[in-house]
């Protein structure tokens, strides 16, 4: 309990939500996605992000002298972010064809 600490739960909740916002916002504007208005789409580049933070380092492993376990683990890495990648653009084409269905009909 701290003497000078007049936060409210809310404004700290507010506070921490307004930074992981911003952290969000940067990654998006990194990869010029920040258009983006979809919080799963948002969500999905955030996952596919976090999957492939480390494999740089892993890459650097594999080119120390790694095994072919660690060459493998590392293309699985790719493959499941390609996937994650695929269900973004098949769900933005899907909103794109129901946004043209709508204006034909």
């Amino acid at each position: 309990m701290g003497l000078f600490n007049n936060e409210s739960k809310e404004e700290k909740a507010a506070k921490k939500q307004a930074k992981i916002d911003q952290k969000n916002m940067e990654l998006l504007r990194k990869y010029g996605l920040e258009e983006l208005q979809n919080p799963v789409d948002i969500a999905s580049v955030k996952n596919i992000f976090n999957e492939l933070s480390g494999t740089g380092l892993m890459e650097l492993g594999v080119a120390l002298g790694g095994s072919d376990r660690d060459i493998q683990k590392n293309q699985m890495y790719y493959q499941r972010a390609l996937i994650k990648q695929n269900f973004i653009i098949i769900r933005q084409l899907d909103r794109i064809t129901k946004l043209l269905s709508d204006k034909t009909e």
